[in-house]
C-alpha cells in the first residue's frame, strides 16, 4: 500500500470538549488501510507545552503559527521517504501532540536533531511506544466513526 505524503494528503477535523475546554483533532483517514503496517511498528509521541492565553486553552496565533512551522520541519524531515508517517495532531488546552508511526527510531531521531539544530530550544517532549497494531490512531477512528 502506498502511503500519500502529509503535506498532500487529505486531512480531516474533529473538535469537542475535555472535559470543558475545547479540543481539536487532526487526523488522515487515508491511513485506515495501512494500520498495522509492519514496516511502521512504533508510535513517536511530540507534546509541546504552552501557556494558553485565554480561558479556551487554545493557542495563540503566534503560538499555532510557531508549532505550524515546527510540524512544516517535522514532515519536510522526515515524510519525503516515509521514515515515519504522521497519523494525527491532537490539540486540547495547554498542548499540541503530533503521532507518527515509524520503524527506525534512530534515524528519526538524526533526522529530528538536525533539523532543529539551528533553532532556539523548543518546550517539546519526545516518547517512543511499541504501537504495531496503530491501537492509538484506531481510537482515533473509532471516536471519529472513520469507516463506520
Amino acid at each position: 500500500m502506498k502511503i500519500e505524503a502529509a503535506n498532500t494528503d487529505a486531512w480531516n477535523i474533529a473538535k469537542g470538549k475535555n472535559p470543558e475546554k475545547p479540543t481539536v483533532l487532526r487526523f488522515r483517514p487515508s491511513l485506515k488501510d495501512a494500520l498495522g503496517d509492519a514496516n511502521y511498528p512504533q508510535r513517536l509521541m511530540i507534546v509541546w507545552q504552552y501557556e494558553p492565553v485565554d480561558a479556551s486553552g487554545m493557542p495563540s496565533d503566534t503560538q499555532s503559527a510557531d508549532m505550524k512551522d515546527f510540524e512544516d520541519m517535522l514532515i519536510e524531515a522526515l515524510d519525503p521517504d516515509r521514515l515515519a508517517v504522521l497519523a494525527f495532531v491532537f490539540t486540547t488546552a495547554g498542548s499540541r501532540e503530533w503521532h507518527f508511526y515509524l520503524s527506525d527510531v534512530s534515524e528519526v531521531g538524526i533526522r529530528i536533531n538536525k533539523a532543529l539544530a539551528n533553532i532556539p530550544q523548543l518546550p517539546i517532549e519526545l516518547t517512543i511506544e511499541h504501537d504495531p497494531e496503530w491501537d492509538e490512531l484506531r481510537q482515533v477512528y473509532q471516536l471519529c466513526a472513520v469507516g463506520s
